[in-house]
């Protein structure tokens, strides 16, 4: 299947995304999880099906201030259908 053929994964459930972003801005064994493995952490909030392109390996994650003022973008951003880039890394332009 070529790139442009891939569909890309549906949102999260936004009440997900709510335990997700409170938990990537209060709890930082949460988020270091999240940075080694978005995907255990994902099952850990209770997401049995979670996709590998939440973070791209070895970004830096947003800081919890960051997340904070960018809260709203950023619960649009992921319970909508997403891309391939990841709105919680600290990427030029977000």
């Amino acid at each position: 299947m070529a790139e442009h053929d891939k569909i890309p994964p549906a949102g999260l459930h936004p009440r997900l995304v709510k335990k997700l972003l409170d938990s990537l801005e209060s709890d930082d064994a949460f988020r270091a999880e999240f940075q080694a493995s978005p995907e255990s952490a994902l099952r850990s909030l209770g997401y049995t099906d979670p996709w590998n392109c939440m973070l791209k390996a070895g970004a830096a994650l947003a800081s919890p201030e960051e997340i904070k003022v960018k809260r709203a973008k950023l619960e649009d951003t992921l319970v909508s259908i997403q891309q391939y880039d990841s709105a919680l890394g600290t990427q030029e332009g977000f």
